[in-house]
């Protein structure tokens, strides 16, 4: 079974309001994400373009914003960030 079949099948477990039975599965969760993760970056394929601003770093495989004052056009984070610099 896939890694994102496993976070999937852990996720629909949540019904449980015991807090360590929450705990658990949080963790699991996040070990799950983290070995996700570990597999890189999804391929363009998948997950499409990169926005205005953005481009796909070529040594990691990871976005990274290459102009940041177009990436602040299409993020409010990176605007509210921006304006503050």
């Amino acid at each position: 079974m896939n890694v994102i079949q496993r976070v999937c099948m852990e996720y629909e477990k949540d019904e449980s309001e015991d807090l360590e039975e929450m705990k658990r599965r949080f963790d699991n969760i996040t070990a799950l994400m983290m070995e996700l993760q570990s597999y890189g970056y999804p391929p363009e394929e998948l997950v499409g373009e990169a926005p205005p601003g953005w481009v796909t770093d070529p040594q990691t495989g990871l976005p990274k914003v290459d102009d940041v004052s177009k990436a602040a056009e299409f993020c409010s984070l990176i605007r509210i960030n921006y304006f503050f610099m």
